[in-house]
């Protein structure tokens, strides 16, 4: 359920006239696999094809055309000249925070009618979900 409000959230804030240049040039498949991957920025392509699922032509495609639209950024990493390191441009990183503002925004607004009981349990609830995922993060070949 969060990710489908986080995809309501996505059409949303690319529907603000503030972003048609950018949205105009990127899917919201593309953008999707852009939230994806943002909090691993700066990343390497390994790590987008891991993190999208994509395979490896399909990931240096969309790479290079992300980059040829000036949405993300190539750079050389300093510690292996030979890896390729991608970041986020300024633009792309204004408007996934404004998505997360948005959804941020909507569920503080749904949580403040829960009563102090039905707040424990969701922090309750939301400790063992963070545990389980660090657990399988700490079993990852990601950063």
């Amino acid at each position: 359920m969060v990710d489908y409000q986080r995809r309501l959230c996505m059409c949303d804030v690319c529907s603000r006239s503030k972003w048609e240049e950018l949205t105009g040039k990127i899917s919201f498949k593309q953008l999707d696999y852009l939230m994806l991957i943002r909090l691993a920025m700066p990343c390497n392509l390994q790590t987008v094809m891991t993190l999208t699922g994509l395979s490896s032509s399909a990931a240096s495609l969309f790479v290079d055309k992300m980059t040829k639209q000036g949405v993300i950024l190539r750079e050389q990493d300093p510690k292996d000249r030979r890896n390729i390191m991608i970041r986020p441009g300024e633009k792309l990183m204004e408007l996934l925070n404004e998505i997360d503002q948005e959804l941020h925004r909507i569920i503080s607004n749904e949580l403040r009618d829960c009563s102090p009981e039905q707040i424990s349990e969701l922090d309750r609830s939301c400790a063992l979900v963070c545990q389980k995922l660090e657990k399988i993060n700490a079993a990852s070949v990601l950063p």
